[in-house]
């Protein structure tokens, strides 16, 4: 899967036509899922995706690049804070989306991307609340 149809997966999966929009909020999603993954994890996700869409995978939005500066992990332990970290992004921006259906269409589209292997990875980094989610997403 390339970019195009990736974000047109997420696009459906959120009933939205703005293609823009839908590259945005994969953005937010995948770039704050990259930087809580161990920077190995963090690799061989980006490893099994193509090209196009490595840039969104690892290109820095405003909370992760606060945490990289700062030396340490961006870590969220609960959904709840997940949610909030994704909202305060879509708010930053003025985009006309939801967190939790943001989250869920990105990894729904994520985890037909990778390999099953590489998606039980991410679960075992994830803590309880929100490798429920992803698993259900």
């Amino acid at each position: 899967m390339n970019k195009d149809l990736f974000i047109k997966n997420v696009m459906e999966q959120l009933n939205i036509e703005d293609k823009a929009l839908a590259e945005r909020g994969t953005h937010i999603v995948l770039n704050i899922l990259s930087y809580r993954l161990t920077e190995r994890e963090s690799e061989n996700v980006k490893d099994q995706l193509p090209e196009d869409l490595k840039r969104l995978w690892c290109r820095d939005v405003w909370i992760s690049s606060l945490f990289r500066l700062s030396g340490k992990r961006l870590k969220y332990r609960h959904l709840v804070e997940l949610m909030s970290i994704v909202d305060n992004e879509i708010k930053r921006e003025n985009l006309p989306l939801h967190a939790e259906s943001l989250l869920k269409a990105v990894f729904h589209t994520l985890k037909e991307q990778i390999t099953p292997g590489e998606t039980q990875d991410i679960i075992a980094q994830l803590p309880h609340e929100i490798k429920d989610f992803y698993k259900a997403a």
